[in-house]
């Protein structure tokens, strides 16, 4: 037998436009629980530059397939680089106590902060389901610290917490079977992006099973982002959340990224693509916003003539 029978080698230039690329290699990955299939190798050795995005996902690939016994005496290489990434967007703890011991692992997320020096970071944060940890942590932790970093811009301040809000929201609804869904954000003076990533129930599912009538997915999918589409039927959910942070990102001129179980969409600098890709169990948004354009709600077109949209976020 040979020394791996399994190999996933992430790429060279691991950033968003890698995101694809990476998790067709890794579909494979889903099929596996409970088999503790011998000789795998994750061949993070031949990275030279990486992203908060590939850091984000290596960490899920690495805990979807411990926690769930995929492989027995998995092996694992990293290169400098990814090593300088991991301390830079605050994994290095989370990723090395998963490999050690999955318990210690979950203990590392209480001891997370966010950095602020010269960028703005957000260190990995679970996004626990329950009153404590959303008006406590956004209110105390979140909003104060992007307010302060860019306070030379009252609607930068806006645009960003709007979007992260929205981001939040969402994975809140969609998200439920996964408790180490987790939000990472990176910003400097002239841009931030926003990341989450879950190996849970994904948006294409969730919004399937709220449809009365079968789909074609990447139809389904594509309508995660338009007006008014809510997987929370007959509730107070309106639908407006990733539209919202569509439009947002269209007029900011910015990128948003969502894949979930096979499908992706991409809005690229106003341009759209969308597809097949390899299977990620769950959902992954991708956010990255310019802020010498910033946007707000106000600026959207008529949200102000529908009366029954309410867009204030109040987490108390």
């Amino acid at each position: 037998m040979p020394l791996t029978n399994r190999t996933i080698v992430a790429p060279k230039n691991f950033k968003a436009n890698s995101i694809i690329s990476f998790i067709n290699d890794c579909e494979d990955i889903y099929g596996l629980i409970n088999k503790n299939e011998p000789g795998f190798l994750l061949d993070l050795g031949k990275i030279q530059k990486c992203g908060m995005i590939g850091v984000l996902l290596v960490y899920k690939i690495i805990e979807f397939s411990i926690k769930n016994k995929c492989f027995n005496g998995p092996m694992y290489l990293m290169s400098p680089v990814f090593q300088q990434s991991m301390n830079k967007y605050g994994f290095t703890k989370l990723i090395l106590a998963y490999l050690a011991d999955k318990k210690k692992a979950e203990k590392e997320f209480s001891k997370l902060k966010v950095s602020v020096t010269d960028e703005f970071i957000i260190a990995p944060h679970a996004l626990l389901r329950h009153d404590r940890f959303s008006s406590e942590v956004l209110n105390t932790k979140y909003l104060p610290q992007i307010e302060n970093y860019y306070s030379f811009d009252k609607k930068v301040v806006s645009m960003i917490f709007q979007t992260f809000s929205e981001v939040l929201l969402n994975f809140w609804e969609h998200a439920v079977d996964d408790t180490q869904s987790i939000i990472v954000a990176n910003g400097n003076k002239t841009n931030i992006e926003i990341a989450c990533a879950d190996n849970g129930r994904g948006v294409l599912t969730t919004l399937t099973m709220a449809n009365k009538q079968r789909r074609d997915k990447i139809k389904t999918l594509m309508s995660a982002v338009k007006k008014g589409v809510t997987s929370k039927e007959m509730t107070n959910h309106m639908g407006y959340g990733l539209w919202i942070v569509d439009e947002i990102v269209n007029r900011a001129n910015g990128r948003f990224h969502l894949y979930s179980e096979g499908f992706f969409y991409q809005r690229e600098f106003k341009k759209v693509k969308y597809g097949k890709c390899g299977h990620w169990q769950g959902t992954i948004v991708y956010i990255s916003l310019p802020i010498n354009n910033p946007v707000t709600l106000s600026d959207i077109e008529n949200l102000e003539d529908n009366n029954n949209f309410n867009v204030q976020i109040n987490w108390s």
